[in-house]
């Protein structure tokens, strides 16, 4: 059945020409629940859409869709959303909000909506902008955190649920790690201690400082007398359909101030695989004015830009849709590969073998590939300025933005195509 499954995928997106390494790797959705075959099947139609050929799959890629994803979508946090958060993962959102065009106000009110805990952004963006009032808020904010005697960490709410442990979307046996963290808690709680686990309780309190407030609470909560300049809301919209979307912007256009700008889109660890539009409050409504995301975002080996739990996701499509104009022109794409190429050999991540495919990752841990991803961003950075030739003589608006990505004029991108699978 699933090699089967896998065959279809291979057939229906990339002619069947996938490597023998990435249908093996891909083989990992065998027990998958179906809101991950059907975020797989989601993010290779993406690829399509953005002209992804079949030897620019890593292998590295294809083991995340396979072991990654199952342990990342809803249905692995019984249909809750993870607070994951990285540090560092808006720091080109911070840079933006210093040097963007739309708005400048002399002392800010920063809004970071669903930051996620522990509040790694939050800091960040209270550190990049210490003139500005930051202020996170997350209704997964919890009462209880919980250390293993190796420094890992879970979060549980007042009632002592579980929502979130640091390494659930690699263990490889997640349930088990949820149940040790459990007793874990209780054991603390009863004061049995010994182990080298400890306990914090109300965690969020020892992040703030002067510039930084922390509050559990959520959209349609929150109410700040006055209003924000900014609200930013990353990786969040992505887990809802456009309904709550639209419902969205209606409550951030009665937040923000005259002026003020909502940032919301998604991306990966130090910024890489951005792809965002930011708003601003006209006349007591919100109107979009730019769509913006990373050049690295034209041939990843990060599953992040293809990770879409719904078809009509605006961020997806737009990048997609976007990436496929720069892939077709074929000096750009040219350049771009045999460049990429150079560097991911340089790395030693995903080097392209005799055969013509991309290769994996090897040993490298998680975080030693959030840094290479950084690190080969930067690299591409010099690509920018050619992407918004491209996309110009294609007849779109579009600029390098204060965060050093590419930025356009909003437009409306195409849906993406049906399934041709399930």
């Amino acid at each position: 059945m699933t090699d089967d499954l896998v065959v279809a995928f291979d057939s229906a997106y990339f002619g069947g020409r996938l490597s023998a390494d990435a249908r093996s790797l891909l083989a990992a959705l065998a027990d998958a629940e179906d809101d991950a075959i059907a975020l797989a099947d989601r993010a290779f139609r993406l690829m399509r859409m953005a002209g992804i050929d079949a030897k620019d799959v890593a292998a590295y890629t294809a083991w995340l869709i396979g072991f990654s994803v199952p342990r990342t979508v809803p249905s692995a946090w019984h249909g809750s959303v993870p607070p994951l958060t990285l540090a560092s993962r808006h720091a080109r959102l911070d840079e933006y909000v210093a040097g963007n065009s739309w708005h400048q106000p002399e002392a800010g009110v920063f809004l970071d909506l669903g930051c996620g805990f522990p509040p790694m952004t939050t800091i960040g963006t209270a550190r990049s902008l210490p003139g500005w009032q930051v202020i996170g808020a997350d209704p997964a904010f919890g009462q209880y955190l919980v250390y293993d005697e190796d420094g890992r960490y879970a979060l549980f709410d007042p009632e002592k649920r579980l929502r979130f442990v640091q390494s659930g979307n690699t263990d490889p046996d997640p349930e088990a790690t949820r149940e040790r963290f459990s007793r874990l808690l209780t054991d603390l709680l009863d004061g049995r201690e010994g182990s080298g686990a400890r306990l914090v309780a109300e965690p969020s309190r020892e992040f703030e400082c002067d510039n930084l407030t922390l509050v559990r609470e959520g959209m349609g909560e929150i109410e700040i007398p006055g209003g924000v300049d900014v609200i930013r809301c990353m990786n969040v919209l992505m887990y809802y359909d456009q309904t709550f979307r639209l419902r969205t912007l209606e409550w951030a256009a009665g937040l923000l101030r005259p002026g003020g700008l909502l940032i919301c889109g998604s991306n990966w660890a130090h910024s890489t695989c951005s792809r965002y539009t930011v708003y601003q409050r006209r006349g007591g409504s919100l109107v979009a004015r730019e769509f913006a995301f990373g050049v690295d975002n034209v041939r990843p080996i990060e599953l992040a830009p293809w990770y879409a739990l719904h078809d009509d996701n605006v961020e997806n499509r737009a990048n997609a849709h976007a990436v496929g104009i720069l892939r077709r022109d074929p000096r750009f794409r040219r350049h771009f590969d045999d460049r990429l190429d150079v560097e991911l050999a340089d790395l030693g991540v995903c080097a392209r073998g005799a055969d013509g495919y991309l290769g994996g990752a090897g040993d490298r841990s998680a975080d030693d590939l959030a840094v290479i991803a950084a690190e080969l961003a930067e690299r591409l950075d010099e690509f920018v300025e050619d992407a918004v030739t491209v996309l110009q003589r294609n007849g779109y608006e579009a600029w390098r933005n204060s965060a050093a990505h590419v930025a356009m004029t909003p437009f409306m991108p195409p849906p993406l195509p049906n399934s041709r699978v399930r």
